[in-house]
């Protein structure tokens, strides 16, 4: 009877494939960061135009209030600096999910490596037990043939096999 399959680097199959979903869900939490930091960008860049058009509407407006147009001011600048911060936060989160996803391949391609490793023993394992079920078979065949063809010392053997 042939043995049980055994892969022998299972335990480090395993734990490189414990690296893989760690490092998977380091890059989705990096996706994860960079959309928050596009939205916040768009949303600030909402803001902007709103104050924009705001302003618009105070300069056109007949009476001019100084206090209010210095206030917009301020604030479209303080936007500006803001967008230009979150503008730096995005691409370092790009750049970060660039990385962790270069990273993610090395521990993949690790991964994917030894799991090749393990097809290639599961395929030599199924080769090996069908040779040793052929090799049965084979004898299961030539006892039977012998023991049609009358030959009496087979069957001796035969029975003391048995018994």
């Amino acid at each position: 009877m042939a043995k049980k399959f055994q892969f022998k680097l299972e335990v480090v199959r395993k734990l490189r494939e414990r690296e893989r979903d760690i490092q998977r869900r380091k890059v989705a939490e990096s996706i994860r960061a960079v959309t928050e930091a596009e939205r916040r960008v768009e949303g600030l860049n909402a803001s902007l135009r709103g104050t924009m058009d705001d302003g618009r509407n105070v300069l056109s407006s007949i009476r001019l209030d100084l206090g209010q147009v210095r206030s917009q001011r301020f604030y479209q600048s303080w936007l500006h600096g803001t967008i230009l911060e979150s503008n730096e936060e995005l691409g370092k989160r790009e750049r970060e999910l660039t990385v962790d996803r270069e990273e993610l391949g090395r521990v993949n391609a690790r991964f994917q490596s030894l799991e090749k490793l393990k097809e290639k023993k599961w395929q030599r394992h199924l080769q090996e037990v069908s040779k040793e079920e052929r090799a049965m078979f084979d004898e299961i065949a030539l006892q039977r043939y012998q023991i049609a063809q009358g030959d009496e010392s087979f069957v001796d053997k035969v029975e003391v096999m048995i018994t």
